[in-house]
C-alpha cells in the first residue's frame, strides 16, 4: 500500500515538474477550417452539369427552380432543357474539349489546400487544425457542397416531400452511368469538421480570389444553417468566423424585409435595407498586398519581351454582381480595393509604365431596347453572360472612369492610345481553369484578334492538345445557327395576330414562328387589316388565300396574300465579313421576336473571332484581311496574365490569416 502511495506520489512530482516547462501540459484546441472555391468540374459530364445546376438554386428559396424542380421529379429532366442549361451544355462541350477534356481547377485548389495545410501545421499556439473545403458550384464533388442533405431531403426535411434523387432516367441515353441516386444522403465538411471535435470553424475563401460575393455568402449562410442545427442538437456554441468578411458586414448589411428577401423576390427591390458602412468591415484577404504581389507577378509573366514597359496597357478584368444584390453584395469594392494595390506596385516596379494605362474594366451589362421597351441582351454588350458592376449600397452605381469600363471599351481606349501590347489581368481567379484558358482568351479575340494573342505563332499544344490555342470560329458558338427568315403578306385581318405565336395555315398545314407583324393599314379591330408578317422556322408552303390562325386564345387570324417568301436564308453567317449571299448577312438577323427579350441562343448575339478583331473594323468599308490589319485595327499583341496557382505562397497567405483568425488577433 505504502508502495503504491510512493508510486503516485513521484508520478504527480514528474507532472508537475514537467508543467513547469513552456508548452508542457498546454491543452490542445481543435479548430475547423474551410477552405471555400467557386468549383466547377473536373471533367464535363451532362450529370455534373445538372448537379451544379440544382446546388446553385438550393440557395435562394424565392427562385422557381427551388419552389418548382428539386424535390419534383416531374420536372427534374426540365433541368438540361432549359435555354440557359442548353447555352452551357455548348459552351463546355467545346471549352473542355479544347484543354483536352480536363479542366486543371480542382487539381490546383487542392495543392493550394495542402500548402495551406502544411503551414498551419506549423503554429506555435497548441492548435490542431482541422481542414476540409466547400464549393459554391461543384457537379462532381457533391459530398463538398456545404450541406448536401439539405438539397437530399429539401426544407421540410427527412419525413416531408420527395428526395432528391434524379439519376437522368428521363435523359436521352440515360440514366447517368456510375450515378448514385441518394448521393446527397452524405456528410459535409461542416459536419466532417464537427465529428471530428473541433471547438470553432474559420473559412476562407477564394470564390473569385478573395474578394466578398454573394455566392461565397449562400455558402456561409447554408453552412451556419446546418451548424446551427448541430449547435441545438448536441447543446453547443461552436462559432463561425469567415475571414474575408469578419465582421459579418454582409449579414449586417443584409435587406431584412420583406423577410426572407434574395434578389428573387417579386418585386426585387426591398423594404427595410439596414445601412452598414464599408469602414465598419473591410477584407483582410482583398487588402492583403501579398496577394497584389502575386498578381502583379502573375500580370509581368504576360508581358511581351519585345515591348517596353511604357508601351504596354494592363486591364485588370472582373465580373460583376447580380442585380438588386448590391444591397449587402461589397464585391466591387473589394475588388477595386485589389485593384489599386495592383496599380500601386506595378507602378513601383514598373516606373515607366503610363498610369493611364493600366485600368479596369467589366463584362457587358443588359440595356433597354428603344425598339421594345425591354432591358435586354444586345449586340453591342457582345452577347455575353452579364452582371452589373453596382457599388456597395449605391444607387445603381458604377465604378469611376479608370475603372469602370467595359472590357471592349477597354481595349479600345488602349488601341486608340498606341499601347503595342496589353495585359488581361483576370483577378477573380487564382487558379487557371477553362473560365480563363478558353472563354476570357476568346472574348478578347473577338475584339482584337486572335492572330495578336502573343502566343499564337509559337502556339501552345500543352495547355490546347492538338490544336495549340484556344480560339473557335465564332464565340457565341452556343447559339442557334438557323437563320431563316420569310415574309408572308396578310390581309382581312380580324383578330390580332401576335408576335412569338406560331402561324398555322389553316388548309396547307404550313407553320412558321411570328417574329413581327407589320401593319400597313386597317385595324384588326375593324377586321380589315393588312400588312406583311415576318416568320421564322417555317415548315411546309402557305397558299394564297387561306385562313392562318395564330395559337393565341383567342387566336389571331387573318388571311394570307400569295406564299412567303424567303429574305434570310436559313443558315447563319458568322464571317465577320460576309458570306458572300445576299440572304445571309453578317451580323446573323435578330431571331427573338421582337416582343420578346433576346434570347441567350439568338445568333444575332455571336461574334466571329477573326484574325484582328472588330474594334476599329467597318464592314462597309471593305473585306477584312486575313493577313494583316485593315483600317483602324489594334496592330500590338495581347496575352493574359498568369494566376498564382499552385505557388506555395498562396497557401501560405491564407493560413496567415487563418492562424489570425483562430487566435482572435483580427480587428
Amino acid at each position: 500500500m505504502n508502495r503504491q502511495k510512493s508510486a503516485l506520489y513521484i508520478a504527480f512530482l514528474l507532472v508537475m515538474i514537467l508543467c513547469l516547462w513552456p508548452s508542457s501540459c498546454t491543452q490542445v484546441t481543435k479548430v475547423g477550417v474551410i477552405f471555400v472555391v467557386h468549383g466547377g468540374m473536373d471533367t464535363y459530364q451532362p450529370q455534373y452539369l445538372w448537379d451544379a445546376g440544382i446546388q446553385q438554386f438550393s440557395y435562394d428559396p424565392n427562385h422557381s427552380v427551388y419552389k418548382i424542380v428539386i424535390w419534383n421529379h416531374d420536372w427534374w429532366d426540365a433541368v438540361l432543357q432549359e435555354e440557359s442549361s442548353v447555352k452551357f451544355q455548348r459552351k463546355y462541350e467545346f471549352e473542355y474539349e479544347r484543354i483536352g477534356g480536363t479542366d486543371p481547377f480542382q487539381s490546383i485548389s487542392d495543392q493550394q489546400l495542402l500548402d495551406m495545410e502544411a503551414e498551419l501545421a506549423k503554429n506555435t499556439y497548441s492548435i490542431d487544425f482541422e481542414v476540409d473545403w466547400a464549393c459554391w458550384m461543384c457537379g462532381d464533388h457533391i459530398d463538398h457542397y456545404p450541406y448536401p442533405r439539405f438539397i437530399y431531403y429539401g426544407p421540410d426535411g427527412p419525413d416531408e416531400g420527395e428526395n432528391c434523387t434524379y439519376c437522368g432516367e428521363e435523359e436521352e441515353g440515360g440514366p447517368w452511368p456510375g450515378c448514385n441516386t441518394d448521393r446527397y444522403n452524405v456528410d459535409g465538411p461542416v459536419e466532417r469538421l464537427l465529428k471530428k471535435g473541433v471547438t470553432k470553424i474559420i473559412m476562407v475563401d477564394l470564390t473569385v480570389g478573395g474578394v466578398r460575393f454573394s455566392k461565397t455568402y449562400d455558402v456561409v449562410q447554408m453552412t451556419k444553417k446546418r451548424l446551427d442545427e448541430w449547435n441545438t442538437e448536441n447543446g453547443t456554441s461552436i462559432p463561425l468566423i469567415w475571414v474575408n468578411d469578419y465582421t459579418n458586414l454582409m449579414e449586417r448589411s443584409y435587406p431584412t424585409e420583406p423577410e426572407g428577401w434574395t434578389k428573387s423576390f417579386n418585386p426585387p427591390e426591398p423594404e427595410v435595407d439596414p445601412t452598414v458602412s464599408l469602414e465598419d468591415g473591410t477584407n483582410p484577404i482583398a487588402e492583403d498586398t501579398e496577394l497584389a504581389q502575386l498578381h502583379v507577378e502573375g500580370i509581368e509573366a504576360g508581358m511581351s519581351s519585345t515591348v517596353s514597359d511604357a508601351d504596354t496597357g494592363v486591364i485588370l478584368l472582373n465580373h460583376a454582381i447580380n442585380d438588386y444584390n448590391e444591397y449587402f453584395d461589397p464585391k466591387i469594392d473589394d475588388t477595386l480595393t485589389i485593384n489599386e494595390n495592383i496599380k500601386s506596385l506595378l507602378l513601383s516596379w514598373h516606373p515607366e509604365m503610363d498610369p493611364d494605362n493600366i485600368i479596369g474594366a467589366y463584362m457587358g451589362i443588359k440595356e433597354l431596347n428603344p425598339e421594345n421597351g425591354l432591358v435586354e441582351r444586345n449586340r453591342e454588350m457582345r452577347g455575353e453572360d452579364l452582371g452589373n458592376a453596382w457599388l456597395y449600397e449605391s444607387d445603381k452605381e458604377l465604378p469611376g472612369e479608370e475603372w469602370g469600363y467595359r472590357y471592349w471599351d477597354a481595349l479600345e481606349y488602349l488601341k486608340d492610345r498606341g499601347v503595342k501590347h496589353i495585359v488581361i489581368g483576370f483577378t477573380q481567379i487564382v487558379t487557371d481553369s477553362a473560365l480563363n484558358l478558353v472563354e476570357i482568351h476568346n472574348q478578347i479575340a473577338k475584339e482584337i484578334g486572335e492572330r495578336t494573342w502573343l502566343t499564337y505563332t509559337a502556339g501552345d499544344t500543352t495547355t490546347y492538345p492538338g490544336v495549340g490555342h484556344p480560339f473557335t470560329d465564332y464565340w457565341g458558338n452556343w447559339v442557334d445557327t438557323e437563320c431563316g427568315e420569310w415574309e408572308l403578306d396578310f390581309t382581312a385581318g380580324t383578330t390580332e395576330v401576335t408576335a412569338g405565336a406560331t402561324l398555322t395555315g389553316q388548309t396547307s398545314g404550313a407553320t412558321g414562328v411570328i417574329k413581327w407583324v407589320t401593319l400597313e393599314s386597317g385595324s384588326f379591330g375593324t377586321g380589315d387589316a393588312t400588312g406583311i408578317l415576318t416568320l421564322k422556322q417555317v415548315s411546309g408552303t402557305f397558299l394564297a388565300d387561306e385562313i392562318i390562325t395564330d395559337d393565341q386564345n383567342p387566336a389571331g387570324s387573318a388571311t394570307a396574300v400569295g406564299v412567303a417568301t424567303m429574305t434570310s436564308s436559313s443558315e447563319c453567317c458568322f464571317v465577320m465579313g460576309g458570306c458572300n449571299d445576299p440572304l445571309r448577312p453578317y451580323p446573323p438577323v435578330r431571331q427573338t421576336p421582337l416582343n420578346q427579350k433576346r434570347s441567350d441562343m439568338d445568333p444575332s448575339l455571336a461574334y466571329e473571332v477573326s484574325e484582328y478583331g472588330h474594334l476599329g473594323y467597318d464592314a462597309t468599308k471593305g473585306a477584312p484581311n486575313p493577313d494583316g490589319q485593315v483600317q483602324e485595327q489594334y496592330t500590338g499583341t495581347w496575352a493574359l496574365y498568369r494566376p498564382p496557382n499552385a505557388d506555395p505562397r498562396m497557401g501560405q497567405l491564407l493560413a496567415k490569416h487563418v492562424l489570425k483568425a483562430a487566435i482572435g488577433d483580427l480587428p
